[in-house]
């Protein structure tokens, strides 16, 4: 019997029922702790791809590249892709399904545990992200972003609404340290029926552009740790957390000198500001 081809294989990952078959004859139980909910819609899949608006001789890295439906629209497209697969049990099935093109290699790893570096410079880093890893994988790509050139991902959508919030109540810490370095755009609200099996909520397709210079002077570091400090302890006045980070009187000094009462919260300061602080209260640190 002749090998499917890609397009036919494309085809048929996009089925839930063509899913639930091959998984069941390599007897795959999926994993909720692993996050395991494969997209199987060929209109979102098409979406996803166009997103990454991709060039000739990009390469770039898929998280959880699961059963490889994503990888095979992508491996078309770019000089190499990296398919990231954590699932030790996935990884024979995802070779069966990309083996045929020569721009695929199967990563067996954890991406979490993958340094960017060994794989290029300017990645594309697309992927379903299993919301357990979201918090994860975005602060990698904070850390890392030096390799990379802009990241096409799949949040939960809760989550990424709150990313691109302007500050104030509904502000998170991790959408505050993204836009130190990032540009955040929403694209598309994805519902979760057309994942298999449906996860319990609904999902967003989020595109992440590196700003051409971060937002901050302060260093990373201590941007960060203010970031934790102010959002760690949300009930309490910048005033009191901060205080965990140096003498009162520098703190009241420093909310003084940007014109903020002892009073503001935390999640009702800008980046700017939140870097001032940093440098004011950790620049000897």
């Amino acid at each position: 019997m002749s090998r499917p081809s890609a397009g036919c294989q494309l085809f048929r990952l996009t089925s839930p029922n063509h899913l639930r078959r091959v998984l069941g004859e390599h007897g795959i139980h999926l994993s909720r702790s692993l996050g395991q909910h494969f997209l199987a819609d060929a209109n979102i899949l098409h979406r996803i791809v166009e997103a990454c608006a991709l060039e000739e001789h990009e390469q770039v890295v898929e998280v959880g590249a699961g059963v490889g439906t994503l990888s095979l629209a992508l491996a078309p497209l770019v000089d190499r892709l990296w398919a990231v697969e954590k699932d030790r049990r996935l990884v024979p099935l995802l070779r069966e399904h990309v083996g045929g093109s020569d721009s695929v290699t199967v990563l067996h790893a954890d991406f979490l545990q993958v340094e960017l570096a060994s794989l290029g410079s300017n990645l594309v880093v697309v992927g379903n992200l299993p919301y357990g890893i979201t918090s994860e994988t975005l602060l990698k790509l904070i850390r890392e972003r030096r390799h990379v050139s802009r990241a096409v991902l799949m949040v939960q959508q809760e989550v990424g609404e709150r990313l691109v919030q302007a500050p104030g109540a509904r502000a998170s810490r991790l959408g505050v340290h993204l836009s130190a370095y990032y540009h955040v755009k929403k694209l598309r609200r994805v519902p979760r029926t057309v994942f298999y099996p449906p996860p319990e909520v609904e999902s967003l397709l989020i595109r992440l552009h590196p700003l051409p210079h971060s937002r901050i002077r302060s260093s990373p570091e201590s941007f960060e740790r203010v970031l934790k400090a102010l959002f760690g302890a949300r009930r309490k006045t910048a005033y009191n957390a901060l205080s965990s980070l140096a003498p009162r009187e520098q703190v009241m000094q420093a909310l003084s000198t940007l014109g903020l009462p002892p009073s503001v919260r935390g999640e009702s300061l800008s980046v700017e500001q939140i870097d001032a602080l940093a440098d004011m209260l950790l620049r000897s640190q």
